[in-house]
């Protein structure tokens, strides 16, 4: 089974801490991101999801983890604390499939494409077709969906084109 594990770092490590976890093996370090519409160059990019976030794909149980965060703590600079919860840090269960069925391969929210019908978004292709019921918000000027999946206690934000 594969644990998902989060990390608070500073920013300007985040690079340099995640290439040090990619070297153990059964370790995946990653910054989730989401495509987003950049009006000045009416392009589209990507930026993290979660800035001072890395998440970490692992099959190692939570003490073999924590292990390895005291010796990151010993030899590397620039980790803040590893995001915990009552009984453990590891993601929850319906956390890694939300991510699962948002992220690409590359750990990216692709945009989506909607339409809107009775001021709802009505999904028609993307990953947020998974969670059109959970879009709280959609902001059509900026091209980006707020979604009412709470993780950190903060909402999601994710790319969604609205098209007539």
């Amino acid at each position: 089974m594969t644990n998902w594990y989060v990390l608070y770092v500073l920013s300007y490590k985040k690079e340099q801490l995640i290439k040090y976890l990619n070297k153990y093996p059964d370790v995946e370090a990653f910054v989730p991101k989401y495509e987003y519409y950049r009006r000045i160059s009416k392009d589209y990019d990507i930026k993290p999801m979660f800035n001072g976030y890395i998440f970490v794909k692992s099959s190692m149980e939570q003490k073999e983890f924590n292990l390895l965060v005291a010796k990151m703590y010993r030899e590397k600079e620039g980790l803040l604390k590893q995001l915990v919860y009552p009984d453990t840090s590891a993601l929850k269960k319906e956390e890694i499939a939300m991510f699962d069925q948002l992220l690409d391969e590359r750990y990216v929210v692709r945009m989506s494409q909607a339409y809107l019908q009775d001021k709802r978004a009505v999904v028609t292709k993307g990953p947020l077709k998974y969670f059109e019921d959970k879009i709280s918000k959609v902001d059509k000027y900026n091209q980006v969906a707020y979604l009412s999946l709470l993780f950190m206690n903060r909402e999601i934000k994710a790319g969604l084109k609205i098209i007539r």
